[in-house]
């Protein structure tokens, strides 16, 4: 009966053991650097699964016009709970518009059609003010905006100006490089900030393009596009990290972060694993580092998709931006102190905490 308490207690010792977000030194605490989440309605329960005190933001997806110009929140899913959860860990919460998938585009022309866009604006405060958000991100893409066209930038304005009247911000998401004209620069003036989707440069749709869809070099390249020929100021602009990959075996489909590891822990340290294509754990640290370094923040599509523990990448983002101005390494966990660690207990900073080392 002793040894079977010493291993348990040993178990739990392990799950635990990893510095605390006091003990390491937190550069970022203090500064507007923003890690958003984007949080579907088809995952909120999880929402006790994901360690919020890593996020400043969480973005709810998603709201589309309903028939009488009203705000619908997809299948009519109850927000408040996740809301007030949200809040009590101290994060900004939006409600986020439109999404990538389907969204009616006749009820979109219809709600953004001049006469009766004020009433859907309107609509829209009344939804934010009534669950209480702190604001809207408009996630309105290409499936969308060749259809409405020139309503888009009026909308986004006059939605700006109506939420910072009532003290509320406006955020969006847009593509890497390349926007369609419908969005003008007028209306990127009109955003708090720009989370930009630095993800599926190939994906389901292109199955015969296989290859990384979120390579690092495609961050480099969105930050050129953003900050030098759409001329926004960096700060301004946030780097999305995919927690998911794109597996290309036929047909092809998406697959989370979290199933990665369930497949084999070692998944982490890799982006690729025969034909499925991710960001691993050193990836993200290094997209973290150069969002530190370049941007105002970094966003997560889509938070629930991590894994639970010491290979989630939240933490990893979360560890590298509390490293503080240095390059950032990774330590294991070195548990019998023969200086080898456990691949599966990682940390992120800018030397060894007590019980980690660089070996594994």
């Amino acid at each position: 009966m002793t040894s079977v308490a010493i291993v348990l207690f040993s178990l739990l010792s392990s799950c635990y053991s990893q510095p605390t977000s006091s003990e390491v030194k937190n550069d970022a605490s203090d500064s507007d650097f923003k890690v958003v989440g984007y949080l579907m309605a088809s995952n909120f329960n999880k929402i006790d699964l994901i360690e919020l005190d890593r996020l400043t933001h969480l973005n709810l997806a998603f709201a589309n016009p309903g028939t009488q110009g009203n705000l619908v929140f997809s299948d009519d899913a109850d927000i408040k709970p996740v809301i007030k959860k949200a809040h009590d860990h101290g994060l900004k919460v939006f409600i986020s518009l439109a999404g990538g998938g389907n969204p009616d585009k006749e009820a979109w022309k219809s709600a953004l059609d001049p006469l009766q866009r004020t009433v859907f604006i309107n609509n829209i405060l009344s939804f934010v003010e009534t669950n209480n958000l702190d604001g809207v991100d408009v996630d309105i893409e290409w499936n969308l905006l060749p259809s409405i066209g020139d309503l888009y930038t009026p909308f986004v304005v006059e939605l700006s100006a109506a939420l910072l009247e009532k003290g509320k911000s406006i955020t969006t998401a847009l593509g890497a490089s390349g926007l369609h004209e419908a969005v003008t620069q007028e209306s990127l003036e009109a955003y708090d900030f720009i989370n930009v989707m630095v993800y599926d440069k190939t994906g389901v749709w292109k199955p015969d393009d296989i290859g990384p869809h979120s390579p690092y070099s495609y961050a480099e390249e969105a930050i050129r596009y953003w900050t030098i020929e759409r001329d926004i100021p960096a700060e301004r602009i946030v780097l999305g990290i995919p927690f998911y990959g794109i597996d290309f075996a036929t047909p092809a489909r998406y697959i989370s972060y979290r199933d990665l590891i369930k497949e084999d822990p070692s998944n982490a340290y890799q982006d690729s694993v025969g034909l499925k294509y991710y960001n691993g754990i050193p990836t993200v640290v290094k997209k973290t580092e150069l969002a530190k370094m370049e941007l105002g923040g970094v966003m997560i599509w889509e938070v629930s998709q991590d894994t639970i523990g010491p290979m989630s990448l939240l933490r990893a983002i979360d560890q590298s931006l509390k490293a503080g101005d240095c390059k950032v390494s990774i330590y294991y966990r070195d548990e019998n102190g023969d200086g080898l660690g456990d691949p599966n207990q990682p940390f992120h900073s800018c030397s060894a905490p007590e019980g980690y080392v660089a070996d594994h």
